[in-house]
């Protein structure tokens, strides 16, 4: 649709991609999207980024899903950093606490964003400074 509206002259400097996404997201395919779109010339921003995990009553995850997160976290981040286009990564907020997931779920979904409840650091901020301090390499 892009390539299509920029031979018709439609002003077109860049494509934001919403990344509201669960741990088993494709993100060869998001890679592949950043590529395409970076080679017809316009920017990409990753946007509204989190990662939405199963969670108990009490709204919290389990460990194993707090590492599958920073995992996505940090793919989807070397993902952007491999495409010099792609020049954004924002996150949907930046604690627990406040993220929309809970309520949209009814409970059943949570844990989305890089602080916990009480604005503590979790795995995946770790993951993404991680990511950001090394800079841009070759995706795995």
């Amino acid at each position: 649709m892009v390539k299509d509206f920029r031979i018709r002259g439609v002003p077109i400097d860049g494509v934001g991609l919403q990344m509201h996404v669960t741990p088993d997201f494709d993100i060869d395919a998001l890679s592949a999207n950043i590529d395409r779109l970076t080679k017809l010339g316009v920017q990409v921003h990753i946007t509204e980024m989190d990662v939405s995990l199963p969670v108990q009553p009490n709204g919290s995850a389990t460990e194993g899903d707090l590492r599958l997160q920073a995992t996505v976290y940090r793919r989807v981040l070397q993902a952007c950093l491999a495409h010099s286009g792609c020049i954004a990564f924002q996150t949907w907020g930046f604690t627990d606490k406040w993220s929309w997931i809970g309520s949209h779920s009814h409970g059943t979904q949570g844990a989305a964003l890089l602080f916990d409840w009480g604005y503590k650091p979790k795995t995946a901020y770790d993951a993404v400074l991680r990511e950001l301090l090394a800079g841009p390499q070759k995706i795995n």
